[in-house]
């Protein structure tokens, strides 16, 4: 066991060397750099003036040359912040940040790497951190990420176009990035893609599923409900215990439509449309697929985010579900 997790406190100090700023604005906040060292407010004290508390960006060793408080690594840091021991504060790390508790990922070359390693060294160097789009929209993380790109956090939104069992089975095709004013822009193609905005652990269709024979599976009355974008299908997820995804775009919807028809060809799709006119027209264009049907927002609403910060959370779960269960 001792041996196994000194394993694992070598590979949070080697990792955290990936995204270290990332790391050092989570734990004490907005800082400066200034040469090698990550300057900050001492979280553990009234401390109002930069200067005295000062991190080794490279390292995390940490120095209040006020207090006298110090620490060697990134841990020691960690656990100062959260005022505990090394071993939870290494834990702390993990969950905070998962690229810090994965294996080095080997990325050689330039700029020129192919897709697959371009988004798998992007997500691993992604945290779970708050995210001013996302207080805006007064909802959650939930399946996404926060990296920092060119001094700039952004959201790291995950795409796939196969609903796994749990989220071992989860594969990342895609990705999609949201700036804190809303600009949005994607690492390749999203055609048939679609985000998971639900906890597919706890609540994947897969899971609805039995066997027949050996060969066969048979539906047992699965719901989707199928957003627009990623706020919108939070914003419904955070609203009822539904499976929600997103097809990040409304020219995408008939193509995440026939892929999720194409997995669990005796489900219901629900699309929970924009009440615009991209949103209307492309709802219209997967009207006529087979256990498709459309609900829009109420009370003029444009999309159900809207009517999430407006009227609250029962009123949108009440457009999707009654009596317990859906409409």
């Amino acid at each position: 066991m001792e041996k196994r997790l000194m394993a694992n406190f070598t590979q949070i100090k080697q990792q955290y060397k990936e995204n270290p700023i990332a790391v050092l604005q989570q734990l004490v906040g907005q800082g400066k750099i200034e040469g090698s060292d990550y300057v900050a407010l001492n979280p553990r004290r009234n401390d109002s003036k930069l200067g005295s508390f000062r991190i080794d960006i490279n390292t995390g060793r940490f120095h209040d040359f006020a207090t006298g408080d110090r620490g060697g690594s990134v841990i020691d840091l960690a656990a100062f912040v959260y005022n505990c021991g090394i071993v939870e504060a290494a834990q702390r790390l993990e969950s905070l940040f998962p690229f810090l508790a994965r294996q080095p990922l080997a990325v050689q070359g330039t700029l020129a790497k192919k897709k697959e390693v371009d988004i798998r060294y992007i997500w691993r160097k992604s945290i779970i951190a708050e995210h001013d789009y996302l207080k805006n929209k007064k909802i959650l993380l939930g399946n996404a990420l926060v990296n920092n790109y060119r001094g700039q956090s952004r959201l790291v939104i995950p795409l796939t176009d196969f609903i796994p069992s749990n989220h071992s089975g989860f594969i990342i095709k895609t990705l999609q990035f949201i700036d804190k004013d809303g600009n949005k822009r994607f690492s390749g193609s999203f055609r048939g893609m679609f985000h998971i905005a639900s906890d597919f652990d706890a609540g994947s269709p897969c899971g609805q599923y039995s066997e027949k024979s050996s060969d066969t599976k048979v539906c047992r009355k699965i719901t989707i409900i199928l957003a627009e974008g990623y706020v919108t299908a939070r914003s419904i997820a955070e609203s009822t215990d539904l499976f929600v995804i997103a097809a990040m775009s409304s020219c995408n919807l008939k193509n995440v439509v026939e892929k999720i028809s194409e997995q669990f060809p005796n489900s219901r799709i629900v699309i929970a449309a924009d009440n615009d006119d991209a949103g209307r027209n492309a709802a219209q264009r997967v009207s006529d697929i087979p256990n498709t049907r459309i609900v829009y927002p109420t009370q003029g609403f444009k999309d159900f985010n809207d009517m999430y910060q407006a009227v609250g959370a029962e009123k949108v779960r009440r457009v999707f579900c009654i009596n317990g269960g859906v409409r």
